[in-house]
Formats: C-alpha cells, sequence, structure tokens
C-alpha cells in the first residue's frame, strides 16, 4: 500500500446489525486444478452469461467465506444468481491459485494480495492480463487513496477492497489493573510497562516465531509505518527510483534496532524462535504474558483461550517514537478479483456492486471484526476495536511496509534471514543488504 494515510470516514454512533444466515453451494477442489460441482459437472456448464442469472464461481480465503455467508442469500434472492464458493488458507491458496490461472481452471472470483507482495497480488495480476478491469465500477469512487495505490495498476482498478486488517498491540485487562498499569503510548512508555511486567515474573511481550517468522513481520511494519513512511509519504517512490535503498535509508536500521531491543531487555518470549503463536496468544490469555502482538482479526481467537472472552483484553496501537501523536496504525486491505477469463465475468461484477452497498459493507466488517474496505459511512459495532477507532476516524493509519515492494521475495527474505537475525546468526547490515538485493530484482 502507499504509504498515504487513508481517511475512513465512521459515524459517530455505534449500533449492532442484524446479520441473517445463510447457507453455500458445495464445492470441492479437484488437487490444485479446478472446481468441480456436487454432481461431478465442471462449473463452466452451470455458469450463465451474467445477464440475470446463473452461477458465478468464487474461490475465497477462510476469512472471506465467513465474512460474505451472512450476504449470500440476499445476493441471489436480488440478483438470481447463485454463488458457487470453496474457501481454503491463504497460504493454500497462494500456491494453488498461479497453477490454476495458468490451466484456465480459476473460479469467476477470487482473492488476490494487495499491490505486489505475492506472485497473486493485484498489481502483479493485473500487470500480466489475468484480472479485468473493473475501473469503470461505481464503487471505485470509495476507495481511500492509500489502498487505491495497492488495487490499481497504471490508472486502472483490478481489486475490490472487501474490508482492512490492522495491527495491534493486546494487553491483559487484570495483568495491568494488578500491577497498576496504563497501556502505553510512547516508546519509552511501552519500555516502562514492559520492564514493569518482567519485574513481576512475567512475559512482558508474548511472542512466538515457531513455523516461518510470521509475526516478526508485524513488528517491521508497526516499527516503519511510524519511524518511516508518517515522516515521509514518498520513500516508496523514492526506493523504485533508486534515491535510496533497505541499507541506505536510516529509518530501516531504527526499525530493527527497536525490535532487537525489545529482544535484548529480555521483553520478548524466551526461545521465541520455538515458541507457536498460539501458545504466545495462550500465555497472553492465561496472565503469562501482558501483552502480544497479532492482527485485529486474530482476536477472535484469542478470545478463546480465557474463559472471560473479549473482556479479559484491550488494544492499543503500539507506539515506536517519543510522540504518541505520530502513532499511525498500520493496515490491510483484504480483496476481491474477477477472473479476466471468468465464465461469468457479469454476475461475478454483480456481487462486487452488491457487496460495495453500506449495509453489506457493514454486515461483512462486524461479522468479521474487522475495519470496513470502502470509504461509505459504515458503522463498526465492535467493542473491542473501539479503542483504534479514533485513529482510523483521523485517517492515522499506514499500509504494511511490503506491498509495494517489487516482489513478494523482498518479504520472503525478511522473513527467512530475519530468523537469523533473531538467533545473532547475520547482523541488521547482512539483513538490510539481502533485502536490497531482492529489491533489485524489480517485478516479475
Amino acid at each position: 500500500m502507499s504509504p498515504i494515510t487513508s481517511h475512513s470516514r465512521f459515524t459517530p454512533s455505534r449500533r449492532a446489525l442484524l446479520l441473517g444466515g445463510a447457507g453455500f453451494g458445495a464445492l470441492t477442489l479437484a488437487g490444485c486444478g479446478g472446481f468441480v460441482n456436487d454432481d461431478g459437472g465442471g462449473s463452466g456448464e452451470e455458469s450463465g452469461s451474467g445477464s440475470g442469472g446463473g452461477t458465478v464461481t468464487a474461490y475465497l480465503s477462510t476469512e472471506q467465506n465467513t465474512g460474505i455467508e451472512p450476504l449470500v442469500e440476499p445476493f441471489t434472492a436480488d440478483t438470481g444468481i447463485e454463488l458457487d464458493i470453496a474457501s481454503v488458507a491463504v497460504p493454500d491458496m497462494n500456491q494453488q491459485l498461479p497453477v490454476q490461472l495458468s490451466s484456465g481452471t480459476a473460479a469467476d472470483l477470487f482473492r488476490v494480495s494487495p499491490g505486489y507482495s505475492s506472485n497473486v497480488a493485484a498489481g502483479v495480476l493485473g500487470s500480466s492480463g489475468d484480472l479485468l478491469d473493473l475501473s469503470d465500477a461505481a464503487w471505485t469512487g470509495d476507495i481511500d487513496d492509500g489502498t487505491r495505490a495497492l488495487s490499481d495498476v497504471d490508472g486502472k482498478t483490478y481489486a475490490f477492497p472487501v474490508a482492512r486488517n490492522s495491527l495491534v498491540l493486546a494487553y491483559n485487562l487484570a495483568v495491568f489493573a494488578e500491577l497498576g498499569l496504563e497501556p502505553p503510548t510512547t516508546w519509552p512508555e511501552l519500555l516502562e510497562v514492559s520492564q514493569a511486567l518482567t519485574d513481576s515474573g512475567r512475559t512482558a511481550i508474548s511472542h512466538g516465531l515457531s513455523g516461518g517468522a510470521i509475526y516478526l513481520q508485524f513488528y517491521v511494519y508497526i516499527f516503519a509505518g511510524t519511524l518511516l513512511y508518517g515522516p515521509n509519504p514518498d520513500l516508496d517512490a523514492q526506493m523504485r527510483a533508486g534515491e535510496t535503498s533497505f541499507s541506505d535509508e536510516p529509518g530501516w536500521t531504527e526499525v530493527f534496532t527497536k525490535y532487537l531491543e525489545l529482544r535484548d531487555k529480555g521483553f520478548f518470549t524466551e526461545g521465541a524462535l520455538g515458541v507457536p503463536p498460539d501458545q504466545a496468544m495462550q500465555d497472553l490469555a492465561t496472565g503469562a504474558a501482558g501483552m502480544t502482538v497479532l492482527t485485529n482479526s486474530g482476536l477472535p481467537a484469542l478470545f478463546e483461550y480465557s474463559e472471560s472472552g473479549a473482556e479479559a483484553f484491550s488494544i492499543v496501537a503500539m507506539p515506536s517514537s517519543d510522540d504518541a501523536g505520530a502513532t499511525l496504525l498500520p493496515t490491510a486491505p483484504d480483496f476481491l478479483a474477477v477472473n479476466a477469463a471468468a465464465k461469468n465475468p457479469d454476475g461475478a461484477r454483480a456481487l462486487l456492486d452488491f457487496l460495495a452497498g453500506p449495509g453489506n459493507v457493514e454486515t461483512y466488517a462486524n461479522t468479521l471484526a474487522v475495519l470496513p474496505g470502502l470509504d461509505v459511512g459504515a458503522v463498526v459495532d465492535n467493542p473491542s476495536l473501539e479503542p483504534v477507532l479514533p485513529l482510523v476516524d483521523e485517517g492515522r493509519t499506514v499500509p504494511y511496509a511490503n506491498y509495494l515492494w517489487p516482489n513478494g521475495d523482498v518479504q520472503q527474505t525478511m522473513l527467512q534471514s530475519g530468523q537469523q537475525l533473531y538467533a545473532d546468526e547475520i547482523t541488521i547490515p547482512d539483513l538490510l543488504a539481502q533485502m536490497d538485493a531482492e529489491y533489485a530484482k524489480g517485478t516479475p
């Protein structure tokens, strides 16, 4: 996402939404290939022309599947179009979708990543001609500037932002109350709170890096958002122009220095490289730890680990500097796109038009406890998100740093070599040089 802050608008009130249940047409995946209906027929046999009915096939992440479920029956009732939906975890989708696209068996509609963050990202697939141009859709006028940088290629819109996620610092309310702690709003306060938690015999920040160091990147995006992209919104353009680099930009060194400072002060989980992320959440839920970093979509899983559920926790935007007013909330859009070779492109576009309705934007966001993807005045009815909504209202959001890196290998290098950095096997200059080398390869 471009380092331009978004300007989402929410009404001050918070109201509940009545969500209607809906079922799905059963659908299975034939290996990594195309879609097969229950009766054994290919999806193409059931797909209509899109001019008043037919079937739209969709390949969604498991989260998108949950979010869209209450809207399936209303959509079919409104349009006469049936939906055939398959859903898998994002890593599986990222492996399977390229195979489906190359073999001509991809669904009419599917999830894509933001910008150029993977080989199935909007920028990559839009540039290669695999996605339908959606620029003439009315909802494109409701995309904020930051999201548009990740959905568009050369002024054309190729992806629909169905929702946005954010990175937050969750903390255990009972532990904070016991120690008389307030949630930190500046970097010095974060260090003070972490020290108090450590002195109490707890882990200050539960941190699980087993299985790919996925959570390492969260700290990078948090620190980079406030320390780099906040002061310099043109950083991505400067890096693409060769005017600076990971190694040359002092802020990148500061990002990883602060991350290691938390480790060196003993604030992270001991042996974090061998601790799975779910264990880190359990430690927070039991009070063995005081804080943890996760996406807001991960909050429901965290709540399940506590008998008190959501009431046991609160969240805050993790601070990175001495100025509380400079803290930005990293956000990430979740996209849907239409296959350029869709059998029912009109039906797929009709689904996106339906999802863009303000009430439907609200329903989807509140079902998943995420932020609305479009600026349509959607009402967020989720007490768990209340602490960070003011930042969204004020436009104090920033995209994840990796989304406009020219290829996904830069991020993968950061994750893989980041584990070596954490283990003191390489230095920060080593890591930044490796990231520079991948960045120099450009867009695939």
